[in-house]
């Protein structure tokens, strides 16, 4: 075998093949490493010896952009910056610096619906474990384009998905709070969930209670009309949960449900609710069938159903304290 040394032009030029799984998708992204905005897919790369690729050692935030305004921008901040506080990683820059890099990469790449991954990591120079060496953190940004129905199909939130208890063991204590790029876990539920012809996979603590997906919460309404969800000691704070508990608050005036509680939740009143739902940052889906048995009527019910309304409306009219405008 004769390996090819590479020159830069061979690599970065024109449109490479290596670049084009998700070229397209790929608006703009923001590095403090080089200090700008790049929008040609070729140009979006990490050091290899930043320690979020050999150690996992950052953090990360996703959320959308719908109409020219970031959904639940400022609650996606406030947990970046609780995040790096747990793990003690010092961010490259103020938050409103953060705040503003992160608003202009988005009007830079001039879309009006898209999708934003903020990563801060511990920084570049070596490949040790030791927290320390590098000299500084690092800010990197990604604005992905979105098609209708991400990151829930159509046919999924029409119809409803399914989804089984995940075997794989669980974050445990303070790190389940942090959202952490190490997602080796997570993504084992999803390969178990996979394997099983599922959709999803669910995970249960060692008391036997509900915690959360791969990177979705779970909720369910009982029989008696009241929604659930479980405590966030022992799971990530979704974003998208607290937003749907707030505007779950309108179907209680209406009487399409009776309360909501934060509760332990055991497989067995999952198996009796009358509905289970999915969600993330702005978006759900109804879980129609869970460890081969169906939920429900089988069918996406009448809290999903409103609740995918509340949605919809608070991502296109909600709120300023949740619907922050992107100048383009």
């Amino acid at each position: 075998m004769s390996l090819k040394i590479l020159s830069r032009d061979e690599i970065f030029s024109g449109s490479p093949e290596w670049r084009e799984p998700g070229g397209s998708n790929y608006l703009a992204m923001y590095s403090s490493v080089f200090g700008g905005v790049v929008t040609d897919p070729a140009l979006m790369v990490i050091p290899l010896d930043d320690h979020v690729i050999n150690r996992g050692d950052a953090i990360f935030e996703y959320f959308p952009v719908i109409n020219g305004h970031a959904y639940c921008f400022n609650a996606h901040m406030t947990r970046l910056k609780k995040s790096a506080e747990i793990i003690s990683l010092a961010l490259p820059f103020d938050m409103e610096t953060i705040r503003q890099i992160t608003l202009e990469t988005i009007g830079i790449s001039g879309s009006k619906d898209c999708g934003v991954r903020m990563f801060v990591t511990r920084g570049i120079g070596d490949f040790s474990c030791n927290p320390t060496t590098p000299q500084r953190s690092h800010l990197y940004l990604m604005v992905l384009r979105t098609r209708k129905g991400e990151p829930f199909p159509l046919s999924m939130i029409a119809e409803g998905a399914t989804a089984v208890t995940s075997h794989v063991p669980l974050k445990m204590g303070f790190y389940a709070q942090v959202k952490s790029t190490d997602y080796l876990l997570n993504a084992l539920v999803d390969l178990e969930a996979n394997r099983n012809d599922a959709d999803f996979g669910v995970w249960f603590d060692a008391d036997g209670h509900l915690t959360e997906s791969s990177t979705e919460n779970v909720v369910i309404v009982s029989q008696d009309g009241i929604l659930k969800y479980p405590s966030f000691a022992r799971m990530l704070k979704g974003t998208g949960l607290v937003r749907a508990t707030q505007l779950a608050t309108e179907l209680i005036s209406s009487g399409e449900l009776q309360g909501i509680c934060q509760t332990d939740i055991t497989p067995h009143e999952m198996y009796e609710s009358a509905e289970m739902i999915i969600m993330t940052s702005g978006s759900l889906a109804p879980i129609v069938k869970f460890d081969g048995r169906t939920i429900g009527t089988g069918k996406p019910g009448p809290v999903f159903q409103r609740l995918l309304e509340l949605f919809q409306k608070d991502t296109m009219e909600g709120p300023p304290e949740v619907r922050t405008p992107v100048q383009y």
